[in-house]
């Protein structure tokens, strides 16, 4: 199945998937220059490994298109409407490289 990234994210769809977002890189990096795109955010689990013993805790995700965002840095900041998220973890698991995932504090 192929899915358009740029209906999901930015079509009639957007309103219930997509969500307009603001990246700000951690100062230094590139300028701090804040970068529009669109984030499509959702719940996981985060499991915390201690020593034999561990505990999943909810964990706060977002996906945006590369090609909105060049380049993503843990403590750069994601602002979705009045709520301003740090980013933790950084990752592109998609065998294209299309989309960041985004782990979120």
């Amino acid at each position: 199945m192929i899915v358009d990234l740029d209906a999901l994210l930015h079509g009639p769809v957007a309103q219930v998937w997509g969500r307009p977002a603001i990246y700000t890189p951690p100062s230094g990096a590139l300028g701090g220059t804040p970068v529009a795109c669109v984030a499509v955010l959702s719940a996981g689990d985060r499991d915390w490994r201690s020593g034999g013993s561990g505990v999943t805790t909810p964990a706060r995700i977002a996906e945006v298109r590369a090609s909105e965002v060049a380049v993503m840095e843990i403590e750069g900041t994601l602002t979705v409407g009045a709520d301003v998220f740090v980013i933790d973890k950084a990752t592109q698991p998609d065998a294209d490289r299309l989309l960041w995932r985004l782990e979120l504090k």
